[in-house]
């Protein structure tokens, strides 16, 4: 077959002058079959898209399919990114290809051939027939020219159109929910309270959606319905999710919105309108009143539960407790329950909290719980004195002396010698019983040796000195304790 280009040894200026038109002739369906567009050197565009210069109806044809243009002075076919792909002669073009007289290139159930006319000749936009049809049989010169506008032509389903967007699929969903789930976050942490936080969800999705429609390519009302859509989508996933992230918490679950019942503005984490704020009590008496705790005495690295601390509120609206927490001069002994937080209190209505005590030290122990609420600035929270003392175990030693621990649980006081000596008469334990067993069984001691008896049950053989040394230390124990 001859080449599209023209041969010899013109220039450029020439051969762009005396180049053989290219035209494409529709042959494939049937009711398309005869159709022609000649080329524009700058590219004629086939596809379903109005704006294209080949137009066919056929579903199966993408909105901007391929490109025929030339290209060093040769006429070549691209293919568009399609999602039926275009075949040169029967083989799939991947890069741009170069065209001759007669090749055939199909895209899809659409088959053209291309061939080369004579002289250069103005391109004209081929519509399919199904378009053509509402315009007359005759047509002036100016309905001639009013009918190749593109704006004229019948243009495709914008739903269809969005099927075939590459732009508008799940991943371009997915980026749009990570930028709403980032735009509540970060305003939220801005302290921009629930509007601002919802208006964060809202705008960031749209810019994702933006920048990935871009990306695929997509233009036009495909585009701008993309966006809209899929930003639309990803605030309802974005609240949905995290409303229902507030529920199961009873309070807001975004960083820096911790103190407010819900994320964005509506219902409360609980399903209840959010309170009316106030700063005076109904009647007599503080807004929020709390009952200081008295945990009393207990030993040192000892756990207790003290007196339950009761939360009643004196207000008009409604209470919501949002966090307790210990602080003071000795926080750590102490700690807050959590039955009260996320609770709405009525007018009137109570709480009980628990408080736990564990002494780390002898002496008065002292902290402060601070419970936090829903009220307006300049509210810190509602406070309570929590008071205890770490007492000196029983068993402490004076200073000199440490437990015997002849056996477990052995708290004698006594000199480090004698816990040294305890210790090894119990390794030397089995050595001196008989080996034969006596009166006493395996029990029995070998001559020279009595049980040490430091405790009652305490069968290890010794020699007659150290039982008489446990028995006075035993005698000695009281007096050498702490208290």
């Amino acid at each position: 077959m001859p080449n599209s280009s023209i041969g010899g040894s013109a220039g450029s200026s020439d051969t762009a002058l005396h180049r053989r038109t290219g035209v494409l002739t529709v042959t494939a369906p049937p009711e398309e079959a005869g159709r022609s567009v000649a080329i524009d050197p700058q590219g004629t565009a086939v596809g379903r898209d109005a704006a294209c210069d080949l137009i066919f109806a056929s579903d199966r044809v993408s909105r901007r399919h391929a490109l025929v243009r030339v290209r060093d002075g040769e006429y070549v076919v691209e293919d568009l990114g399609s999602k039926n792909g275009t075949l040169l002669n029967g083989d799939r073009v991947i890069a741009a290809r170069p065209l001759h007289d007669g090749d055939l290139l199909a895209f899809a159930d659409v088959e053209i051939e291309f061939g080369l006319a004579g002289p250069a000749t103005s391109p004209r936009r081929s519509q399919s027939p199904a378009a053509a049809a509402s315009q007359p049989d005759h047509p002036t010169e100016a309905s001639d020219t009013a009918r190749d506008r593109p704006d004229r032509q019948p243009r495709p389903s914008l739903r269809r159109d969005l099927q075939q967007a590459p732009g508008f699929s799940l991943p371009g969903l997915l980026l749009a929910v990570v930028g709403s789930a980032v735009g509540t976050v970060f305003t939220s942490a801005a302290g921009t309270g629930p509007w601002g936080t919802l208006a964060g969800a809202a705008v960031l999705p749209v810019v994702s959606a933006a920048f990935s429609t871009k990306r695929a390519g997509e233009k036009g009302r495909v585009r701008t319905a993309a966006v809209v859509l899929l930003s639309l989508a990803a605030l309802i996933i974005t609240w949905a999710g995290v409303s229902v992230a507030d529920l199961a918490a009873g309070r807001s679950v975004v960083p820096g919105a911790a103190e407010r019942p819900s994320t964005f503005p509506g219902l409360a984490a609980n399903g209840s309108p959010p309170p009316t704020q106030q700063t005076e009590p109904a009647g007599s008496g503080p807004l929020v009143e709390v009952s200081p705790v008295d945990c009393g005495t207990l030993a040192v690295g000892a756990t207790a539960d003290c007196r339950t601390l009761l939360v009643k509120y004196n207000g008009t609206g409604r209470l919501h407790i949002t966090r307790a927490q210990v602080t003071g001069e000795n926080p750590g002994d102490f700690t807050a329950g959590e039955e009260c937080v996320g609770r709405w209190l009525r007018p009137g209505q109570t709480c009980q909290l628990s408080v736990t005590f564990q002494p780390s030290a002898a002496g008065q122990r002292n902290a402060t719980l601070v419970i936090q609420q829903n009220l307006p600035s300049p509210d810190t929270g509602t406070r309570a004195a929590l008071v205890g003392t770490g007492a000196t175990p029983a068993d402490t030693c004076r200073d000199g002396f440490v437990w015997r621990e002849a056996v477990p649980g052995d708290h004698v006081c006594v000199p480090p010698a004698t816990h040294a000596q305890a210790q090894n008469d119990n390794a030397l334990a089995n050595s001196r019983r008989s080996p034969t067993g006596g009166a006493y069984g395996a029990d029995t001691c070998r001559d020279g040796f009595v049980w040490r008896e430091a405790v009652p049950g305490d069968h290890v053989c010794v020699p007659p000195e150290t039982r008489l040394q446990a028995q006075n230390d035993n005698a000695l124990a009281t007096s050498r304790r702490v208290g």
